[in-house]
């Protein structure tokens, strides 16, 4: 296979000998010089000077001696052109996006040589069009009109009359803009190439100049490349097949078949019938996923020599693919060049920058103080270049957070040590200067002895702390101060254009590269990633100030040009290829992917190559998940034994209903010690409802004392609306303190809190109908030793709890539990409460019971014991009962039910620990659907 590049280079030696250091070669991009001077270096024998290798832009550039500029200055100098030829005041904030747009147009106005004046005008009238504009074809003036036509000069809609007010100033904005443009000596690409046009005379080229690779001329180019053309200075080498070159309806020769009508090549046409005749070999590959293309990069490369290395390249159409596709390389491919660059928005620093303006959006000032909003807070700390530097601290700080439910964390108590107090340390500073600040710091706290290792990540911040830095200048030049947010939208914006690049030999090694990457360059074997429709090509719409009909009438390029565009590179990098894989994902994933390009379509059905097809699948295990069984070891037996020594130590009945339920989660929960996640709740869930409710009862009947408790005092409870209030609220910034309430606003908050107040009165009605009563114990804890046998002997186990409430109603003692749920009372037996089986175990009656046993052990003289229930909504019903009900009948004493239910409790501690009894599985699925450890087992 010869390549293009190499065909120029023979050309060349062929018609200029080893005189080439007076030639002027043009190319597209760089990437091909690069080739062509190692392609002329193997075809001479003698030391020789190279010719001048250009871009187009940068030749222009080399003969005006005029500068492209940064396109956030073109923005900012745009912004200027406009107020001044609108007389509006209009904020650079809102200009900036919408202003990019227009940057883009007045680029392709030039480049298509288009006149602004006419372009800009507000042409209503057909006759007004017909006789100003008569050099355009009558298909140009219908599809102007077609336009114009929408607009009635008596009734403009407001959407018109906005448009009109902006492209009325269009035109002046133009001429101003262009103006400064000139003076300050740089300019945008389009106005380069138009003012070089423009002067091309000026400009002497004595030499030869070479155009190689070029595709879809602009009006511009054409006029450049035809005063070469006929002042005798040019030679054209266009890059074509025949295949697509010659069939008129073909959307990849679009453009070329008029180049080679307007500049003939300088290479014949055998040279250029590859895409049919060179043994090509096409295989069609679907992949479930696009992580799935990556992952076959080892299969596809099998068997490939070394030396094919270079004549290979993974060509990616969706470059966010680029991470995969790196990380799935072959061990054994040591040379690879990487064409497109690390993308820089998807850096450590990157993300870390994204984050640091999350923060500031997320700022709450009371007072002098300042608070942060804990989610952005808590992703910072997180962040690894943060967590290398303490990460003992940062896990101590995170588990603070959670365990006391801080939303807004102050931002003193982050100062703990130099990195995080410089971030969250409340400054009055621009944006720029706290990033750079903050990256500065961080370059110089790596360690010294991980230098290699944090090598990347230096020259990430290196290489952001320069964008940020040339953001900020570019600003203080031009004397635009934008607001914070802008500055971090536009950041965002330059993060995603920004990629830095990979240190490699071009000339060397296993090639991936992006689709535009690949003008004007060859290979033997190619593998393409994405070849989705949608995305090969991108079928998303450049945004223009210019309405597409407008665009088709003065011949500026559409979507149809960028399509045809996407083609002619797709079919060329094909053409000279003989080993081709081109895999697409299969399956659609929010709207995308699923269909192959139309381009592989094309292919198949209408180029007369043979395509194999293969449709990869990934392996499904159709195999149940083991079980997983923990045997009890010596270790485990003696943790267990820690619930014996004292009762200091005892075992939760929650910690029992776990073990019911589902031995392996009280395994994982008691025994290994993996704990729950905690979350910190914004707003109040269940669990702090509770809570809430928990202690405003217990601090409402405290301000009775130990009086009994008759009916006016609880009327003067619920007269006393205030008392409530003042009560629940004091609970209330028990998890979250008054600053924070201040600061969450949280509407939903205010009517949960109505919500418990309503609770607590309808409990005191209820009470009310039970007088008179006199509390004993609320939320107080009691326990009890339970003996158990065990192989290695007999021992007693302690379990303990914390009771809601205790009170005694004449001789009868209740053992109350508080639910704020909608918890029943009812249970089938005493064996039901122990039925791990039974999804509708009532959890609750098995702890009232267990409470009654622990109150009874240190109370032995109690005659009457009655455990029962507050489920506080079912409250609201008529005749409501508290009392747990065995098999419907009311349990009015404990004595009657407490040897059944200790001997199965007995039976339970045994089997808890038994050395036979392994921690398993719940017996019901239904159980794990809510449970925090169904991850780790994955029943």
């Amino acid at each position: 296979m010869t390549s293009f590049i190499q065909l120029v280079a023979k050309d060349l030696i062929t018609k200029y000998q080893c005189n080439l250091k007076d030639l002027t070669v043009i190319f597209p991009n760089k990437r091909a010089g690069l080739f062509l001077a190692e392609a002329l270096s193997e075809l001479v024998d003698k030391p020789t000077w190279m010719p001048e290798i250009f871009t187009l832009n940068e030749f222009i550039e080399y003969q005006t001696g005029i500068k492209k500029a940064e396109n956030i200055t073109l923005t900012i100098k745009l912004y200027k052109a406009y107020l001044q030829a609108s007389g509006t005041n209009e904020k650079f904030e809102d200009f900036y996006f919408w202003g990019n747009l227009l940057l883009e147009d007045f680029d392709d106005i030039d480049k298509y040589l288009v006149d602004p004046k006419i372009l800009f005008s507000n042409i209503v009238s057909l006759k007004e069009l017909e006789s100003g504009f008569s050099y355009l074809t009558s298909e140009q003036i219908a599809v102007i009109q077609s336009f114009w036509n929408n607009f009635n000069p008596e009734k403009y809609s407001k959407e018109q009359e906005e448009f009109l007010k902006i492209w009325n100033n269009l035109y002046a904005t133009y001429v101003h803009f262009k103006k400064h443009l000139t003076a300050e000596g740089i300019c945008y690409e389009g106005m380069g190439e138009r003012h070089f046009y423009e002067h091309i005379e000026d400009y002497s080229q004595e030499q030869p100049i070479i155009f190689a690779g070029f595709n879809a001329l602009s009006p511009c180019e054409k006029q450049i490349f035809t005063f070469y053309h006929l002042n005798q200075k040019a030679r054209f080498y266009w890059d074509y097949d025949i295949y697509y070159s010659t069939e008129e309806y073909h959307e990849a020769g679009r453009y070329i078949r008029e180049d080679l009508k307007l500049f003939p090549n300088e290479l014949g046409k055998e040279h250029f019938n590859n895409f049919k005749y060179s043994n090509k070999q096409i295989e069609y590959i679907s992949v479930p996923s696009a992580i799935g293309q990556a992952k076959l990069i080892p299969q596809l490369l099998e068997n490939l020599p070394e030396k094919d290395s270079i004549r290979t390249a993974l060509v990616l159409c969706d470059e966010r693919l680029l991470i995969p596709v790196m990380h799935s390389i072959p061990e054994d491919i040591r040379k690879i060049n990487i064409t497109m660059g690390y993308p820089a928005r998807n850096t450590s620093v990157g993300a870390l920058i994204y984050m640091l303006g999350e923060l500031k959006n997320y700022t709450k000032t009371e007072g002098e103080e300042t608070y942060y909003y804990y989610k952005p807070v808590i992703a910072l700390l997180n962040h690894k270049l943060l967590r290398s530097s303490c990460p003992e601290d940062i896990d101590t700080i995170l588990d603070d957070f959670r365990q006391k439910n801080i939303i807004y964390i102050p931002a003193k108590s982050l100062y703990f040590n130099a990195v995080t107090q410089a971030i969250f340390q409340e400054q009055n500073e621009k944006i720029p200067d706290y990033l750079l600040r903050i990256l500065n710091l961080l370059a110089h706290t790596f360690d010294t002895e991980n230098e290699k290792s944090q090598a990347i990540e230096k020259e990430f911040i290196f290489t952001l702390y320069l964008c940020i830095q040339n953001l900020k200048n570019t600003f203080e030049e031009e004397q635009i101060e934008p607001e914070n947010k802008l500055y971090l939208q536009i950041l965002y914006k330059l993060l995603g254009s920004v990629s830095i690049p990979f240190s490699g030999e071009p000339l060397e090694g296993l090639q991936i590269m992006g689709l535009l990457e690949t003008r004007m360059l060859d290979f033997k074997n190619l593998i393409i990633f994405s070849a989705n429709e949608g995305t090969l090509p991108k079928t998303n719409i450049p945004s223009s100030f210019i309405p597409y009909n407008l665009r088709v009438g003065f011949r500026l390029p559409t979507p149809e040009h960028r399509e045809a565009l996407f083609a002619y590179n797709f079919y060329r990098l094909l053409q000279r290829a003989q080993n081709v894989k081109i895999l697409y994902t299969s399956v659609i994933q929010n709207l995308n992917g699923g269909e192959m390009s139309r381009y592989l379509h094309q292919i198949k059905y209408e180029s007369g190559l043979a395509v194999k097809e293969q449709n990869f699948q990934n392996r499904i295990s159709l195999e149940e998940e083991k079980e997983i069984r923990i045997p009890k070891n010596e270790s485990i037996l003696q943790m267990l034994k820690g619930y014996t020594l004292s009762e200091e130590t005892t075992l939760s009945p929650s910690a029992l209903n776990a073990y019911i339920d589902c031995p392996l989660k009280f395994y994982f929960k008691y025994v290994a010690g993996i704990k729950e996640k905690e979350e910190i709740a914004e707003e109040l869930d269940h669990r702090l409802l509770g809570n809430i409710f928990h202690e405003s009862v217990q601090s409402l009947y405290a301000t009775v004392g130990e009086q009994e408790i008759n009916t006016p005092i609880i009327d003067s409870l619920l007269s006393n609306s205030s008392l409530i209030e003042e009560h629940v609220y004091r609970s209330y910034l028990r998890i979250y303190t008054q600053q924070t309430s201040k600061l969450i606003d949280s509407g939903s908050n205010e009517l949960i809190l109505e919500v418990i107040k309503k609770y607590i009165r309808r409990m005191f009605q209820y009470d009310k109908t039970l007088c008179p009563f006199r509390i004993i114990s609320m939320e107080k804890k009691y326990s009890i030793p339970v003996p158990i046998r065990t192989p290695s002997g007999t021992f007693s186990l302690f379990i303990g709890g914390i009771i809601d409430r205790v009170d005694q109603i004449g001789n009868t003692v209740r053992v109350i539990d508080y639910k704020t749920g909608a918890d029943n009372t009812n249970c089938k037996n005493i064996g039901s409460l122990f039925d791990s089986s039974n999804p509708l175990r009532n959890k609750a009656a098995f702890q009232t019971m267990l409470y009654c046993l622990m109150f009874e052990h240190s109370h032995p003289e109690t005659s009457v014991l009655i455990p029962g229930i507050y489920s506080i909504k079912l409250l609201f019903g008529n005749d409501y009962d508290y009392k747990l009900k065995c098999n419907n009948t009311s349990i009015t004493d404990f004595n009657a039910y407490k040897e059944e239910f200790s001997l199965h409790l007995s039976d339970l501690l045994s089997r808890l620990f038994s050395p036979e009894q392994p921690f398993t599985q719940a017996p019901s699925e239904k159980k794990c659907r809510t449970c925090q450890y169904s991850g780790i087992c994955r029943k």
